[in-house]
């Protein structure tokens, strides 16, 4: 328990966060950057501000917890025993991400983070560490599993991670969602760069 969980008395209720999570996704998904808020956040899931800045003292805080259950939530845990296996439900996962209530806010926070170096710092922390750990991890089992000929470096996979993310953003302004064809050519793309022989 937090002091300032002890100077109200009782601990916090993970339904509230959950509830404030959720009313988060649907304003920036909804309103985007300019109109989030941790007064309509609060309003839209019933709760009190005072609840809200017990759990995050700013909107960037808030934001950093949104991008945190998106990234942990999809990104984490794949182990199919192959590296294309895996590659194909990392795009997946990004693909699912980016089709669901989810995808709208992500988006709408990685474009006001060039603009917000603390917000910039959180999705470095929540959404690009999270995506590179996926990533290093899924290398690094395919490399024991000898089905990497030769070793991918640190800066590769800093690079790979770049391009996973990079083409997220991208294809939301240029590309019209759904296009099956560009996400082979994504996983194609990657095993090449990961495993040339």
């Amino acid at each position: 328990m937090t002091k300032a969980d002890a100077a109200q008395g009782r601990p916090k209720d993970p339904r509230v966060d959950a509830a404030l999570i959720t009313a988060a996704i649907e304003v920036l998904t909804e309103s985007g950057w300019a109109s989030f808020t941790t007064t309509a956040v609060a309003k839209r899931a019933g709760a009190s501000t005072a609840s809200l800045y017990r759990r995050w003292p700013s909107k960037q805080a808030l934001a950093g917890a949104v991008a945190r259950h998106i990234a942990q939530a999809e990104l984490t845990g794949i182990d199919t025993g192959a590296l294309e296996s895996d590659l194909r439900e990392l795009l997946a996962r990004k693909r699912k991400i980016l089709e669901a209530a989810t995808g709208p806010a992500l988006l709408s926070l990685m474009g006001q983070a060039a603009h917000d170096p603390e917000l910039r710092q959180i999705l470095h922390d929540d959404v690009y560490l999270a995506v590179r750990g996926e990533l290093g991890a899924l290398v690094g089992r395919a490399t024991g599993r000898g089905e990497i000929a030769n070793a991918v470096g640190s800066a590769q996979v800093d690079v790979l991670t770049l391009v996973l993310i990079g083409t997220a953003l991208a294809r939301s302004v240029f590309v019209e969602t759904g296009a099956h064809d560009a996400a082979e050519a994504e996983l194609h793309l990657l095993l090449a760069a990961i495993n040339p022989a």
